[in-house]
């Protein structure tokens, strides 16, 4: 036999086999528990759920009782897989808690205790800016992932994908954050930022890791829409664990035989998605958001629960005084003017001293009963590291801005401007544009050619306002350095007895 025959018999036996083994590898089956949290945004205590009609509300959620509900279900279920999709951060004081230099610290600490596996980077993440998001990753001894978020040529995340070897599975997970980050996210924290398509950044990793796994799980931080686009655009994945549009998904969505699934948010819920997989494929499974009610905790862990205790007193030593009375319930609203929006427009205008002031509705995080107000509750109901600043803009120039609300408005797009010193009514003409009338600034029908003096938070005006002004205003701007939540508690204790009402501020016409 020649050594030309030799060579063709020796490649065809090695292709051959590595065809073989590799046919092994996708006859593998077994079975596989997804557990998953997302967009948690450092709830560290248990909450009221407001939802039940029966007084007192039971309380629901907390660090503790998620840890105790997750210990249950490793207890039931053998091969388990803890996922979270992103926000860790901002959204109660601890993510302001700084351990190891990192803020956010003390939430990651807790959530090494637990033993999750894996996480992705929700927007959140970038809160506090690019080092501390850094901070965040080298504290945490979970898997950190993003497979299309960059600085610059760089990944942000320390790696991609990870490949877990359970039993005789292995799973992919790989891990996605949303497109729109610039518009989720103040502008000065996103330098040299960018993030790549996610359908097609999906389809090359499940292609790379293909042939290594038997199940592979798309972990996304983009909401549910985003996730339906995903699984209809990639072929290969067989679940999305998702987060960041806060949607408590009681059953899985199957699309393109893919399973999406979410578990609302702040620890309130726990997924979870049993498997059963057989040559490359889930031949069935079965889904449970698992409600984290306190009073099903059977054995919660001390060493946890000391953890929260502590940064609790710290917390209240801080922010547990009494600085004010609500005479009524401060009640959100993202399409039109709230009381809550007037009050804290309000106050930003007459710390201010301008003409008008505005706030973006997504920058008020909660609603508030009526009685006593603390210094935590204001830093809950305002939780970003946003700064106030001022600007000035022609009276031209603010009918765009108000026309832009309106519209925004009109579509039920994310959120509106909440306003103050201004008035205006609006209706959608039939062929969709906005009419504006009555318009007026500090009770006087606006002037064109005036120059006026606006108030608002860096987060808008420094990379915002296209979307919420229509404009970028060419005028002068201040940023005074002072945090909206700082100026609202501070105004607070001079003026306790709060009376907030909707004044016909913003008015939709037939």
């Amino acid at each position: 036999m020649n050594r030309a025959i030799r060579h063709t018999l020796l490649f065809l036996t090695t292709l051959w086999a590595l065809s073989l083994t590799a046919g092994c590898a996708h006859q593998r089956g077994g079975t596989l528990t997804v557990l998953h949290t997302n967009d948690m945004h450092s709830q560290y205590l248990p909450v009221a759920a407001t939802w039940i009609q029966k007084e007192p509300k039971p309380l629901i959620g907390g660090i503790v009782a998620l840890d105790d509900h997750i210990r249950q279900a490793r207890a039931k279920y053998k091969t388990t897989l803890l996922l979270d999709a992103g926000d860790i951060m901002t959204g109660t004081p601890l993510a302001r808690v700084e351990v190891d230099n990192t803020l956010g610290g003390a939430y990651i600490d807790m959530l090494n205790t637990i033993g999750y596996q894996a996480s992705t980077i929700g927007n959140h993440e970038f809160d506090e800016g690019q080092e501390n998001l850094n901070r965040i990753m080298s504290l945490a001894r979970y898997d950190v992932l993003s497979a299309n978020l960059y600085k610059n040529d760089r990944l942000v995340a320390p790696k991609p994908y990870a490949i877990y070897k359970m039993d005789d599975l292995r799973i992919g997970v790989i891990g996605l954050t949303l497109t729109a980050l610039d518009e989720m996210t103040a502008k000065k924290n996103l330098d040299g930022i960018r993030v790549l398509d996610p359908v097609t950044t999906a389809q090359k990793y499940i292609d790379e890791i293909d042939a290594q796994t038997d199940l592979i799980i798309l972990l996304t931080h983009q909401g549910v829409d985003e996730d339906r686009k995903l699984a209809r655009g990639t072929r290969g994945a067989d679940v999305i664990v998702g987060g960041h549009s806060h949607t408590r998904l009681n059953k899985a969505i199957v699309d393109n035989k893919v399973i999406i699934v979410q578990a609302d948010s702040k620890t309130r819920y726990l997924g979870r998605l049993s498997l059963e997989v057989a040559a490359d494929t889930v031949s069935h499974f079965d889904y449970n958001l698992i409600p984290v009610w306190v009073d099903s905790v059977k054995y919660p862990n001390p060493a946890l629960a000391e953890r929260v205790t502590f940064y609790q007193q710290q917390i209240d030593a801080e922010y547990g005084k009494v600085i004010g009375h609500l005479a009524n319930d401060w009640i959100r609203d993202s399409q039109a003017e709230s009381n809550i929006g007037n009050f804290m427009a309000d106050v930003v205008r007459e710390q201010t001293g301008t003409d008008f002031a505005v706030l973006n509705s997504g920058g008020i995080r909660k609603d508030m009963v009526a009685g006593p107000l603390k210094r935590l509750d204001i830093v809950e109901i305002l939780p970003f590291t946003n700064y106030v600043v001022t600007f000035t803009c022609s009276g031209a120039e603010l009918l765009t801005m108000l026309k832009t609300n309106a519209k925004a408005a009109a579509r039920e797009e994310p959120g509106i401007l909440q306003v103050s010193g201004l008035r205006y009514a609006f209706k959608v003409l039939p062929w969709g544009d906005i009419e504006l009338s009555d318009v007026t600034v500090a009770g006087q029908p606006v002037e064109a050619e005036r120059i006026y003096s606006g108030a608002t938070v860096d987060y808008v005006l420094f990379g915002q306002t296209d979307r919420y002004f229509g404009f970028t205003p060419s005028g002068k701007s201040e940023n005074t350095n002072i945090l909206v939540n700082d100026i609202v508690m501070d105004y607070i204790v001079k003026h306790p007895q709060i009376d907030a009402k909707v004044e016909g501020r913003i008015v939709r016409l037939p």
